[in-house]
């Protein structure tokens, strides 16, 4: 057995300080018991801390070591993988390694006090013996414990059992709390059993090449472009079985909460008791909890938002990446990772499959599809009674010419009597919450901004407040004009809280349902508005792209997008793409049932490649025009992109700062083109100014040594700047 006389440890505290492994050497007594991975206590400097065991190590160049005083933990609290990926974040996304180390383990692992596992409820012996005649509420307690056996307290609240009930049986002694031994996810609601269904053709051919692929215990990239509603979930749940067949796990991600209750709905219907779920809606002790089931093998899927690509599963085979496209699965804090390249790093390490699915792929996912780097499988046509819906073009400039100038057009109108008539449902999305985006003054032209942002405040018509929504920052909304004192004050650019409004000036007996940030702040929200909606008991829902990927509402029979330039007109260089995606996916909602569907997109541009594409449900032209303009900037997936951002509330020391980490930056000038340092779109957000400077270049990850070291340079300068740097790879968005 080899001795190791030194460990290499990161200290646990969010620090560029100690942003570094630091060598300690093993005492005597600690000889042979501590393993890499393991939490242990040491000194540093006065005080002692936590630190994570990097590596152990034979020998090091360090004469003066301190010692390790304990160890935290009796086994590693880190396995192998996360060590090896916890050092490629911090090389690939410029994080600390502790920032790394922090997204893969949830917080109350970190803890010495772990939750135990969850409780659940049974009856006692003494049971048999009592009459409770005189009690129906405990009577009825007991009964459902009889015949449906332990249930935890939320599953007894759920069927009508009060706290006040279960306290009082407790003290008689007829129930008793034990620990839940199965993995119990869902409770609240109880999901039947389903079957796999009979896969059509183009699924059939897709399933078995995937298969192919997992029983090769290889690790490879599957691109799986299909057209919305064309059987994805399916073919995502028989290749599961396929995995867990091959006794391994798998892996299924969604970019957004609100998809969660759907899925769950799915999955755990068709893997009763194996599914785990973690995002962050979730308590940390629930979290918690999954994440102690998983690690116990209970749950051999799990299901989640961006987060659950470090979810602790042994022998993954499978990771599913549902809407890869999504720019939700970018991480925009610390460390700012993106789920589908740690997928693709897992999927390497463990040689498992990684499967993208999307109707509307990537440009990145897509170029390497075609380029031989990722297998590509294609679903042209969809398992619905009927195929994709047609798309009607509304020009608004039109509309206001001939004297229309309400939000939704005439054509919009039209649709949406006919809907309402025949009791269907529709769908209307516009992708900006509030009631107006702007409140302007139309005799002197000023618009009511944020005091600390560089930023037009939006209108909240319902608490009457305009409000900022990059800091938060509430005010009155101005009667007069604050610049002229003029009276003429009007508000541009609707929101979801302005189209609730006209809905229900147009339609005040019909029923329905607004989904954005502002009404889902509750945990349970999107489940709550998800049933009521699926249940037909709101015949129109309204909402932001939380609503335009992934449901499947059979009655849905009409999709109005209010504004499709909303995304358009952002300073991004993808823009366009973010705009053909959604339109893609909110026109996918409808035309679902055996009552087809129609999608109305009101926009003034028209004849715009990105709407018109999206209109003919073409993503083929829609990326040989994009791919051309990137091509033409060097832009990705021709280039990486490494954003440099500088904060501070001094502007002439965000430049002075900027300016001197960016001459550090020269001799990389030649590989790569060096941008600014310039201010970024949005220059000041909470009092803060943000100038950027960003390399643009071939392969950057190859420079990340010394790019991190000039980066160490920066923070160790004295006397240091008192300006926060930002460093972001890839970012998704650059404003």
């Amino acid at each position: 057995m080899q001795k190791y006389n030194f460990a290499e440890v990161i200290i646990d505290l969010v620090s560029n300080a100690v942003d570094r492994p630091f060598h300690y050497r093993i005492p005597p007594f600690l000889q042979g018991e501590i393993k890499a991975g393991m939490r242990v206590t040491v000194p540093l400097g006065n005080r002692r801390c936590q630190g994570y065991v990097l590596r152990l190590l034979k020998e090091t160049e360090i004469e003066t070591l301190r010692d390790i005083i304990s160890v935290t933990d009796p086994e590693p609290h880190l396995t192998a993988e996360q060590l090896a990926l916890i050092h490629w974040m911090s090389m690939h996304y410029y994080c600390r390694i502790i920032d790394a180390l922090h997204a893969m383990v949830p917080a109350l692992f970190r803890k010495e006090k772990r939750p135990g596992k969850p409780q659940v409820i049974e009856v006692t012996e003494a049971v048999a013996e009592t009459d409770l005649k005189r009690s129906p509420a405990q009577k009825q307690a007991v009964n459902i414990l009889l015949e449906h056996g332990p249930l935890s307290r939320v599953s007894l609240n759920m069927r009508g059992i009060k706290s006040g009930t279960i306290r009082n049986l407790e003290k008689k002694n007829l129930i008793r709390f034990v620990d839940d031994s199965s993995n119990r996810v869902i409770k609240e609601k109880l999901i039947p059993t389903t079957k796999p269904h009979l896969l059509h053709d183009e699924q059939a051919s897709c399933f078995d090449q995937i298969s192919v692929a997992l029983d090769s215990l290889q690790a490879q990239r599957i691109l799986l472009h299909g057209v919305t509603a064309s059987g994805k979930t399916e073919i995502y749940m028989q290749s599961i079985t396929r995995c867990l067949e091959n006794n391994r796990t798998a892996l299924v991600m969604v970019p957004e909460i609100a998809l969660t209750p759907q899925m769950i709905d799915h999955f755990e219907g068709r893997f009763p008791g194996l599914v785990a779920v973690l995002h962050s809606r979730l308590t940390p002790a629930e979290k918690s909890r999954q994440w102690q089931a998983i690690l116990d093998e209970d749950a051999r899927v799990v299901l989640g938002a961006r987060s659950a690509v470090f979810a602790p599963l042994s022998s993954p085979g499978l990771i599913i990446i549902d809407e890869e496209h999504e720019t939700t699965y970018k991480q925009e804090d610390a460390p700012r990772y993106h789920a589908r390249e740690v997928a693709w790093w897992r999927a390497r390490y463990n040689r498992a499959v990684l499967l993208l699915g999307s109707a509307t792929p990537s440009l990145e996912s897509y170029y390497n599809a075609l380029n031989g780097d990722t297998a590509l499988l294609s679903m042209k046509e969809r398992v619905t009674p009927t195929q994709l819906p047609p798309v009607a073009i509304v020009d608004m400039r039109r509309e206001l010419k001939e004297g229309h100038s309400h939000i939704f057009s005439r054509p919009l109108l039209e649709e949406l009597n006919g809907v309402l008539e025949r009791d269907e449902q529709a769908l209307l999305f516009i992708n900006r919450r509030g009631f107006a985006g702007f409140v302007l003054c139309r005799e002197c032209g000023f618009v009511v901004r944020c005091s600390s942002c560089d930023v037009s405040m939006t209108l909240h018509r319902d608490r009457q407040r305009m409000c900022c929504h990059y800091c938060a920052y509430e005010k009155p909304v101005p009667e007069t004009c604050p610049s002229c004192s003029g009276i003429k004050i009007r508000y541009f650019s609707a929101g979801t809280q302005r189209v609730e409004e006209e809905v229900r000036k147009l339609y005040p007996e019909v029923s329905l349902i607004r989904m954005d940030r502002d009404t889902t702040t509750s945990r349970k929200a999107h489940k709550y508005y998800y049933h009521q909606f699926r249940d037909r008991k709101a015949s129109i829902l309204i909402g932001t792209q939380m609503i335009a990927k992934g449901f499947d509402f059979p009655g849905v029979t009409l999709v109005g997008v209010v504004a499709a330039d909303t995304t358009l007109n952002l300073p991004d260089f993808r823009a366009p793409e973010r705009t053909f995606q959604l339109l893609t996916q909110v026109s996918g909602r409808t035309a679902r049932g055996p009552g087809g569907g129609k999608v109305v997109v009101q926009t003034y541009h028209p004849k715009h490649y990105s709407i018109m594409a999206a209109a003919d449900h073409d993503y083929c032209t829609f990326y040989e025009q994009e791919l051309e303009k990137r091509r033409q900037l060097a832009y990705p997936p021709f280039s990486e992109l490494l954003r440099f951002l500088f904060s501070a509330g001094d502007e002439e020391a965000v430049f002075e700062a900027a300016c001197w980490f960016t001459e550090l930056l020269e001799p990389f000038d030649g590989a790569a083109e060096l941008l600014g340092p310039a201010p970024a779109s949005l220059y000041r957000i909470k009092e803060q100014y943000r100038v950027q400077t960003i390399l643009k270049g071939e392969a950057l990850t190859r420079y990340a040594p010394a790019i991190k070291k000039v980066i160490r340079e920066y923070h160790s300068r004295k006397p240091p700047f008192e300006v926060r740097l930002t460093v972001d790879f890839n970012p998704m968005v650059v404003l």
